[in-house]
């Protein structure tokens, strides 16, 4: 029987909490922040809006404030946190109990053997979502997949709110575009050039040349590789 592996992940898990439990905080850049007094101030998880204004999670307070001069830092409530994850666990057990944790928001399911009774893959993946958003107010990507890999990269997919199938193959095409653009980039030029640096900085090594020159070679090898590349942009 071919496995059925769910990966969940709770979207921006801190501040969807805080948001859940403060509804004048919905539809603002809100940011979970450590206290700047005890020498944690970073950004600890960000709402979707502060994230679309350029804040970034282990962010220093003040630097996201200068960027985002709307942002709302609250501290963060880990008795809450904890409480939604099991919350979410809680659901998750209804239809399995192949559970395996990774931090509070993050969770991999075998329901391989839960189809008989509770449907396919993608039926179970779709009632954790809506389940999870009704009971909880919270939202859920779930990555459908056969082994923990390809579940995992599933959940990154689509966020928020989604569920995503992902197979091996598909998954492959899906990132051929990305693979064809990266053998480009690995060129006969670009082979040479690694080479040349190579040699010369063996022969640095051995005394031959003195690291002056080497640095001086690999200055000019550097400048031609990128300036060409530069021009051919142009």
């Amino acid at each position: 029987m071919k496995r059925a592996i769910l990966h969940s992940d709770l979207n921006s898990f801190y501040a969807s909490v805080e948001m859940m439990l403060d509804p004048s905080l919905r539809g603002k850049a809100v940011a979970v922040c450590g206290s700047t007094e005890d020498r944690h101030g970073i950004v600890l998880a960000k709402s979707e809006k502060a994230k679309r204004a350029g804040i970034k999670t282990g962010m220093v307070n003040w630097e996201a404030r200068q960027l985002c001069k709307d942002l709302i830092v609250v501290p963060p409530q880990y008795d809450q946190y904890l409480k939604y994850s099991k919350l979410t666990q809680a659901i998750y057990q209804r239809y399995t109990d192949l559970i395996e944790p990774f931090g509070m928001d993050e969770c991999w399911l075998d329901v391989t053997g839960s189809r008989m009774v509770c449907g396919d893959a993608m039926s179970i993946a779709e009632n954790i979502r809506r389940s999870v958003r009704e009971e909880l107010g919270l939202t859920v990507s779930i990555g459908v997949s056969y082994n923990k890999i390809f579940a995992k990269l599933g959940s990154d997919m689509k966020k928020p709110d989604a569920v995503t199938k992902r197979r091996g193959r598909s998954f492959w095409v899906y990132n051929m575009e990305f693979l064809k653009n990266f053998a480009n980039l690995i060129k006969v030029k670009t082979i040479v050039t690694l080479v040349v640096i190579a040699i010369f900085a063996v022969m640095a090594l051995r005394g031959d040349i003195t690291s002056d020159n080497v640095l001086l070679v690999v200055s000019m090898v550097v400048s031609f590789y990128f300036g060409t590349q530069h021009e051919k942009k142009a």
